[in-house]
This record gives structure tokens, C-alpha cells and sequence, in this order.
């Protein structure tokens, strides 16, 4: 099955929205917004983030594609375009094409745009309570740096920081 990761396009609204909503719907503790949220946000809301997301020099996206189908996605951004605040963010990938390595692909498609961008280190929040999410972070190098908090918008959980160094790369 071919498979390619691309960042998104300006004209791909519907592609991230797509992609976002399916992530929340299958998941919905692993995301800090909830799925009426998303589902509630214009057109115009998704428009101006995938513009931003397809040209900006401190925010991307990547979406997989299997067989010209986006099946999942991450996030990357440096925090108010500080280099030293670097973060992955809204990794998903359909549950009918995990298990293949694409997660892995798509953070390092994602740490490796970050590291051309100049970050030395990339953060990732993870709800401590997503074991397998956890697991999969350790596997790619990522460690627990011990600060937590409590989730956006679902303060009744608990993210962990994760931080992988590039120097990995």
C-alpha cells in the first residue's frame, strides 16, 4: 500500500477537520478538546489554520496518506516562534493503519521539521492516564520529564511532559 506524509496544503480545510474529528471521536480522552467543540468550529476557523499550518515558519502539519486516503496526522509548532519551546501535538493515525510504523514516520517527519527550524529539544503533553500513547513516546526516544499538568479543557486529567532531543536525529 503506498503511503506518503505530507505537510497540509491552504486548500486542505476539509482534510484537517476530517482528520481532527475522527482523532477526537476515537480517542477522546487523548485530546484536549471535545468532539461538539471541534465539530462547532466555521469554515473560516479551519481555513485560516490550515493557511497558517501550510506556510508558517513556527507551525506545521503532516498528514499521512495511504492509497491517496489521510489516515492520520501530527502537529508542530514552536510555542510564540521560540526555538526552545518546540511541541508535537494532535498525533493520530487511524486505528485500521496503526501497527505499521506510520506513527513513528509521522513524529519524525514532525521532530525533524522542528530540528530544521532549530529546536534542540521537542516537547510533547501525553494524558498520563493513554498508556499505550506512553509507551509508544518511549519507544521513539522521548523521556518523562516530571512536570505535569492538568489537561485543557478536561482538567480531570493529567498530561505528562514528554522531551525528545534532536540531537537523536
Amino acid at each position: 500500500m503506498q503511503e506518503q506524509i505530507q505537510r497540509i496544503r491552504a486548500d486542505q480545510a476539509d482534510v484537517l477537520r476530517g482528520l481532527r474529528l475522527s482523532g477526537v471521536e476515537n480517542a477522546p480522552d487523548a485530546f484536549g478538546a471535545r468532539y461538539a467543540e471541534i465539530a462547532s468550529r466555521p469554515e473560516q476557523y479551519w481555513a485560516e489554520h490550515v493557511a497558517h499550518y501550510a506556510d508558517s515558519d513556527d507551525a506545521a502539519t503532516f498528514v499521512l496518506y495511504r492509497a491517496g486516503r489521510a489516515v492520520g496526522m501530527t502537529g508542530a509548532y514552536l510555542e510564540g516562534g521560540r526555538r526552545d519551546h518546540a511541541f508535537i501535538c494532535n498525533m493520530w493515525v487511524d486505528p485500521a493503519f496503526r501497527r505499521g510504523g506510520a506513527g513513528a514516520r509521522l513524529v519524525d517527519t514532525a521532530n525533524r521539521w522542528l530540528a530544521e527550524q532549530g529546536a534542540e529539544r521537542i516537547n510533547a503533553w501525553v494524558v498520563e492516564t493513554n498508556q499505550t500513547a506512553l509507551r509508544f513516546y518511549d519507544t521513539l526516544g522521548f523521556v518523562r520529564t516530571g512536570h505535569t499538568r492538568p489537561m485543557p479543557h478536561q482538567p480531570q486529567y493529567t498530561e505528562l511532559l514528554l522531551a525528545f532531543d534532536t540531537a537523536l536525529l
